[in-house]
């Protein structure tokens, strides 16, 4: 798809025939919208640069005072299709000011406990190039020190966006709920709050389950790294995406016209950032990630439910000939046939792990962190940064083993679209039962793992 300006597109619409479009497919140009086909005819001439160019991530590192083998991630991408005002350098320019202070800081002595990593990642745009290379190049030593990476792209006005690994969620709720939107002058958290409400949800604090589309991927999906996606929209939607009119002045015009949402954007980054890298305890929590988790199976299990339930009223219909009784008799009609009955799967062995769990964590959760020593912090610590490791599986996902995680992954067929459970949700999807009865062992083996280290913590620290 190659996106061209509305001048441009003018007379190739004007020039098609046939019936006239239906109102969600017209746009605003003076002229009657039409479908085609033709009768006009396009020649393309079409030029391709096949040329190899060198990709650049810029990394930068300021050393932790107390842990400086445990390290915070942060990143941005800095390539761009064309100009790139909005995607990627309105979150770019928010990352290094973010950076910025933090330097500045330091050098008042107010140095990091936990090292802080900076990234300016390249070729973004075609593939992840960048993150996803870097990430596999070093990917033992990051399973070992990286505790969580926080990743931006491009920024616009409106509301606080945020995905990421469900353990992480109280801890950015809690960060929403310091910083104030530039525009109400009420908390991040309270302003998205309001319009989860008015769009038929609550106004419960929750992160987004991570697909695709950005430098995140490599880490979560690939690496079992925490990692966290956020930025603000929702008031600054525009046509320019991936275009040649991604420009400062488009910027300016109709998306952040004052930058203060890259401001909001580096206040807000840069306290998840200080409160990861300075936190006595890891700010993981279990009991959000527990409750989430547990609402994705029952999405699951309902789509099998009402995938039976279709198919059964569907072959009911069949038997008593209503499609053909129904059928228009002017018109072709192909009496559709009855469809295979949907199994009933067997989800017991993740109910009952799932059950288990709960029964760790809540455990996990009555305990007072306060009261542990230095040597059993230090433990601790350890443990939750090993946490979201125990939800991969080193074979992976199937026909894609590249992408580990068993709860998030962008799905098979939806592009950058997060499907959560994703083998076993897939599975349904496709009718594939048997697979979906393999995948739902694999995945209940994930909890008990999971599970096990959980015990390990809660074994650490009675």
């Amino acid at each position: 798809m190659l996106p061209i300006s509305y001048q441009d597109a003018k007379p190739l619409l004007a020039a098609l025939k046939g019936a006239v479009a239906p109102p969600s497919w017209r746009g605003a140009l003076p002229i009657t919208y039409h479908i085609g086909p033709g009768p006009a005819k396009v020649h393309l001439k079409l030029e391709f640069d096949w040329q190899l160019k060198p990709a650049h991530n810029v990394i930068a590192t300021l050393k932790g005072s107390e842990f400086p083998d445990q390290w915070i991630m942060r990143g941005n991408h800095h390539d761009a299709w064309v100009h790139g005002a909005s995607d990627p350098l309105s979150g770019m320019v928010a990352l290094m000011e973010e950076a910025r202070v933090i330097g500045e800081l330091a050098k008042k002595g107010q140095k990091p406990k936990r090292t802080i990593v900076y990234a300016a990642w390249d070729a973004e745009e075609p593939g992840l190039i960048g993150s996803t290379e870097w990430v596999e190049d070093h990917e033992k030593e990051l399973q070992q020190k990286l505790v969580a990476y926080i990743n931006t792209d491009g920024n616009g006005r409106g509301f606080f966006g945020a995905g990421g690994s469900h353990t992480l969620q109280a801890m950015v709720k809690e960060v929403a709920q310091t910083v104030k939107d530039p525009q109400k002058g009420v908390s991040l958290a309270e302003r998205r709050g309001a319009v989860e409400m008015l769009n038929g949800g609550d106004s419960n604090f929750k992160l987004y389950a991570l697909g695709s589309g950005s430098d995140y991927t490599p880490f979560i999906q690939h690496s079992g790294i925490p990692s966290l996606n956020i930025g603000f929209g929702g008031e600054s939607s525009g046509g320019e995406y991936h275009t040649i009119y991604d420009t400062y002045d488009h910027y300016k015009r109709f998306k952040d016209f004052d930058f203060a949402y890259g401001v909001t954007l580096a206040k807000t980054a840069g306290r998840i950032v200080l409160r990861l890298a300075n936190a006595d305890v890891l700010p993981f929590e279990l009991k959000q990630w527990e409750t989430t988790v547990s609402g994705y199976l029952d999405e699951v299990m309902k789509t099998a439910d009402d995938m039976r339930a279709a198919v059964e009223k569907h072959n009911m219909l069949v038997d008593k000939n209503a499609f053909e009784l129904a059928a228009n008799p002017k018109e072709p009609f192909l009496k559709p046939e009855k469809k295979d009955i949907v199994p009933y799967l067997d989800f017991s062995p993740i109910q009952n792990e799932l059950a288990a769990l709960k029964g760790a964590i809540n455990t996990y959760a009555s305990f007072d962190y306060t009261k542990l020593d230095d040597a059993k912090t230090k433990a601790l610590n350890e443990l939750l940064m090993k946490s979201e490791s125990q939800l991969m599986s080193s074979s992976g996902l199937p026909r894609r083993g590249w992408y580990k995680h068993q709860i998030y992954a962008p799905g098979f067929y939806t592009g950058y679209g997060v499907k959560t459970l994703p083998a076993v949700r897939e599975a349904i999807e496709q009718e594939d039962w048997k697979e979906a009865q393999t995948e739902i062992i694999k995945l209940a083996e994930t909890f008990k793992q999971f599970r096990a280290h959980i015990e390990k913590m809660n074994t650490l620290i009675k």
